[in-house]
């Protein structure tokens, strides 16, 4: 099982996005877990599927 730490403001943001949804935090956070993996799992099969690299990169130059 895995137990994470949140940094303060992300854990207020959580909570008050529950409250609002009307779930408990726990709820949201696997919620949103569930998608982030999702989401990996459909770009390394698009990644496979056109033959390229699975991480997105900025071009070289992007961060001059």
């Amino acid at each position: 099982m895995l137990t994470l730490t949140l940094p303060r403001d992300l854990d207020d943001r959580l909570a008050a996005a529950a409250r609002r949804l009307g779930r408990s935090p726990e709820d949201c956070a696997l919620s949103a877990i569930r998608a982030f993996v999702a989401d990996c799992e459909e770009a390394t099969r698009t990644a496979q599927r056109l033959g390229g690299d699975p991480v997105v990169r900025p071009p070289e130059d992007f961060w001059e």
